[in-house]
């Protein structure tokens, strides 16, 4: 099912030429839950965030990582790994994207995306 954006900033970059977002495709391509490098003792150091305003490296990145780096910008959250896929809350989404169609579903009382 395609995703189609829903007012993309002028500044978004679509350098596939298929309507589909590229931090879209970066989104899709990164590793999440893996231990953040630049906070290795802290509690809350898994890697489950993506910031869709900048390309940053690592691009999955933690907590701690977020409240340095990311404060004004918009983040989304991968919730967890269900059946060996990362999901996104539906309510992170759909602000940024056009989900109508695609098929969601209900994990502990929250509506979510499989990505």
């Amino acid at each position: 099912m395609m995703m189609r954006r829903v007012a993309p900033p002028a500044s978004e970059d679509d350098s596939s030429g298929s309507g589909v977002p590229g931090w879209l495709e970066a989104l899709l391509g990164t590793r999440f839950f893996l231990a953040c490098a630049a906070h290795p003792g802290s509690p809350r150091n898994e890697c489950n965030m993506f910031c869709i305003d900048c390309r940053a490296t690592p691009a999955a990145f933690c907590y701690y990582c977020r409240s340095h780096r990311h404060t004004s910008h918009r983040v989304i959250q991968v919730i967890r790994r269900s059946s060996y896929h990362d999901v996104v809350r539906v309510t992170e989404v759909e602000d940024v994207l056009d989900i109508a169609g695609v098929q969601t579903y209900v994990i502990n009382s929250a509506r979510v995306l499989f990505l």
